[in-house]
């Protein structure tokens, strides 16, 4: 059955708000049927909202262990010393002072409120492989239920992949053409690295498989 002018009508009108480069992709992928490359845009939306009670677990677990570390390791104001500050340099110094200030500004500073302040990105640059020898010395002892095969370097470039999936997911990027199976494996299999407990938690909330098959 033929569009009628009104459907046309307000696919432009759509295509224009989103944007042609946005759609582009979109597009090809529905052989530049518009009807089809708007339903994958729409999928890919409820396909990324699926993701977030992962993301958001592997966030939380990343950031509290590492939190709980520095709280150890640098004591109960870990974000004002100095010896933390000379190892996460000027640019990291910055990062966490502005967060310092922008809740002392809002009420009392906390281990807790700091740690929700700043970034994933900055709690997955605590893992960069510069800070292997100094701040994680006993790996294990933080990340106790890391497999013994798992290295500081494949949890480092696990984290990051992470981030760098979910900032995708966060600027509305497509992610249609990515392996959806194997992202969210590998987001599960790091929450199971950092708290098994957690994984088996927050499994039954992820609908990541359940809409992925309903691509249109």
């Amino acid at each position: 059955m033929p569009s009628s002018p009104l459907h046309e009508s307000v696919n432009t009108l759509l295509i224009d708000i989103i944007s042609q480069d946005r759609l582009g992709r979109y597009l090809v992928a529905a052989g530049h049927d518009v009807d089809r490359a708007l339903a994958l845009y729409g999928w890919n939306i409820q396909l990324s909202e699926a993701f977030f009670p992962v993301l958001s677990a592997a966030e939380v677990c990343l950031r509290n262990t590492i939190a709980s570390h520095l709280e150890a390791l640098y004591g109960a104001t870990w974000w004002d010393d100095a010896t933390f500050h000379g190892q996460i340099r000027s640019s990291g110094k910055r990062i966490v002072l502005t967060a310092r200030d922008k809740l002392t500004k809002s009420g009392q500073v906390t281990s807790g409120r700091m740690t929700a302040e700043l970034s994933f990105g900055f709690w997955v640059n605590m893992l960069l492989p510069r800070h292997e020898a100094v701040v994680w010395t006993d790996l294990r002892a933080s990340f106790t239920h890391l497999p013994e095969k798992v290295i500081y370097d494949d949890l480092y470039k696990r984290c990051d992949a992470v981030r760098a999936f979910r900032n995708r997911l966060f600027h509305h990027e497509p992610i249609l053409h990515r392996d959806i199976s194997k992202e969210h494996s590998q987001i599960m299999q790091l929450i199971g690295w950092l708290s098994p407990d957690k994984a088996a938690w927050i499994k039954p909330y992820s609908r990541v498989m359940t809409v992925m098959r309903t691509r249109p």
